[in-house]
């Protein structure tokens, strides 16, 4: 590999990654609220109803997602990935990891 290949590649390695980090996960919603309305009998309100969930939680972290801390949005994500990828159980971990930061515990003899 030449010099400034190798160079392109590390450069890459270095700047590309944290980049696409910094952009909000992409999670199947249809897929996950089908499941949801699927365990209720395949009711159609439920489905609806989690697809607008789905939609206010990923319009709300957005727009903040590339300034909330790398440590919250990697473990919010995989919490998120556990139920099959969920904007609003991201947005409910994002949401109670900022508050645990805001209040940290102390503890006392």
């Amino acid at each position: 590999m030449s010099r400034v290949g190798f160079i392109s590649l590390v450069s890459f390695a270095c700047f590309g990654i944290p980049a696409q980090a910094q952009t909000i996960p992409r999670y199947d919603v249809e897929s996950y609220c089908q499941q949801v309305a699927d365990v209720s009998g395949g009711s159609a309100m439920i489905r609806n109803g989690c697809m607008d969930m789905e939609q206010q939680a990923y319009d709300v972290l957005k727009p903040v997602w590339s300034q909330l801390s790398g440590t919250s949005r990697n473990y919010c994500d995989e919490v998120a990935r556990v139920s099959g990828g969920s904007y609003s159980i991201l947005q409910g971990c994002i949401e109670m990891e900022t508050d645990a930061a805001r209040s940290p515990r102390s503890f006392e003899y």
